[in-house]
């Protein structure tokens, strides 16, 4: 087996472990993951919103939209519309004061935004929990 036959195969590899694991990771774990990780960036941003690092603030705060309009993209209208006009809206409301919070170097807003984070993160976690629950009781 050649060298480059040995990186194909081990790419293809560890390419198709990680679909597994994607495919194996329940949604709601994801979505979790996901407001966990907006907050997470976002935490860091104001680290280097306040000293002035604006570089390393706009990919923080970059990858906070990045995930909420992923989550966006990712709500079922059919399924619940009024829930998910509603969840839309608080992530363009989220997405607006991440944006004027970067621009007015306003903590407040960027503090709120970190709760509202957290907050969405913790219903999710809680959300999932209770369906585990159900599902434990149905099954028994």
């Amino acid at each position: 087996m050649t060298y480059t036959h040995h990186l194909t195969t081990t790419g293809r590899a560890s390419s198709r472990y990680q679909q597994v694991q994607n495919e194996a990771v329940d949604h709601r774990d994801l979505v979790v993951l996901l407001f966990e990780g907006a907050a997470r960036f976002l935490q860091d941003g104001c680290r280097y919103l306040r000293v002035r690092d604006y570089e390393r603030w706009a990919h923080c705060s970059n990858q906070v939209r990045r995930v909420l309009s992923e989550l966006t993209l990712a709500l079922d209208d059919s399924a619940a519309p009024d829930l998910c006009r509603s969840l839309k809206a608080l992530y363009v409301y989220i997405q607006r004061i991440v944006t004027e919070g970067g621009l007015e170097e306003d903590m407040d807003k960027l503090q709120e935004a970190i709760s509202l984070l957290t907050q969405l993160a913790a219903a999710w976690r809680e959300a999932k929990n209770t369906c585990q629950k159900q599902n434990a009781k149905q099954t028994a």
